[in-house]
């Protein structure tokens, strides 16, 4: 009976809990950040009670916001606040561009098919050539670990999930592109990390200037912290869905040291949202990175599911 009882236990804590290799600091995890960064944000223009019906009627609504607003001559704002984003992101993305590797902390928090989940917090390890990616979940599914490696695994993703389906069903193959994966995030994996986003917003922030800024409004403010780190904070807003029609409003933090954006919020269009808490019921991706380490010198063992330390049951 003491043998029976002995061997269940051992099953149990076997099968729900995270193992933790010999040497290694178990509290390690249990110290990193594992809920979304204080964000100490400046006052910024108020978004109109109404949502414009049209760009027709945005136009007037805009009109009347600019006119009755405070002018602030420490915030930049229109055409230039915009070739000032566009000029940080260049350079920061030539600069990251030479370098080979990076380790951070992410969380992320989506809407997806209209309902904002839970954030997540993960520990992430990226390497550009080849593109790679290995992430550990630290919250939601905890102890859950994903690899991709361009072009190996005929293309897909590897993941064991966090717990008892994990040992159970051990890796698994996915598609990044496919159904299942759409189901649980925005954005296939090849688009992930801090060279990617940037890439991503600065095609709107182009597209936005070649449209001579019609419609969309920048400022930039100066002096801002996020994780202990000075950032520029540009606010882009757009008047109608006929400018943007995902993005409502954007937060972007660009970090001054990297010209990267190391934190972003968006938010999406609403009809029948509360004025009151237009931001908190649009919020649609919300993404920040901490703890970057760069130069790091990650080899293929770091994004290999037979590499021991992760023990992935292959």
């Amino acid at each position: 009976m003491a043998l029976i009882v002995s061997t269940a236990v051992v099953g149990y804590v076997y099968l729900n809990t995270d193992p933790v290799i010999s040497g290694t600091e178990p509290a390690a995890d249990a110290q990193a950040v594992i809920g979304p960064p204080e964000l100490s944000l400046p006052p910024v223009p108020v978004s109109p009670v109404s949502l414009p019906a049209s760009k027709e009627a945005a136009e007037g609504d805009a009109e009347a916001v600019t006119a009755a607003a405070p002018i602030d001559p420490n915030v930049l704002t229109g055409r230039w606040a915009m070739l000032f984003n566009v000029m940080l992101l260049k350079n920061g993305c030539e600069r990251f561009e030479k370098v080979n590797d990076y380790r951070a902390t992410l969380y992320k928090q989506e809407r997806i098919g209209g309902e904002l989940g839970e954030g997540q917090t993960t520990q992430l390890k990226v390497r550009h050539e080849p593109f790679s990616v290995y992430m550990k979940w630290l919250t939601g599914d905890r102890g859950r670990q994903l690899i991709y490696v361009d072009g190996q695994n005929d293309g897909n993703m590897l993941i064991q999930l966090g717990g008892v389906k994990g040992r159970l069903l051990g890796v698994l193959q996915i598609d990044p592109n496919g159904a299942q994966s759409k189901k649980e995030s925005r954005y296939p994996i090849t688009g992930a990390g801090l060279l990617n986003m940037a890439r991503k917003i600065l095609q709107h922030r182009e597209r936005d200037l070649a449209n001579n800024c019609e419609g969309v409004h920048c400022e930039v403010h100066d002096d801002q912290m996020l994780n202990d780190r000075p950032c520029y904070l540009f606010v882009t807003t757009y008047d109608s869905p006929d400018y943007s029609e995902t993005y409502r409003k954007s937060m972007l933090y660009v970090d001054k040291e990297l010209s990267l954006p190391v934190c972003v919020r968006n938010y999406t269009w609403a009809v029948d949202a509360d004025p009151e808490k237009l931001d908190e019921q649009t919020l649609i991706e919300f993404y920040s990175y901490s703890d970057i380490e760069t130069g790091i010198e990650l080899a293929d063992p770091d994004f290999d599911a037979g590499n021991r330390k992760y023990r992935m049951r292959r």
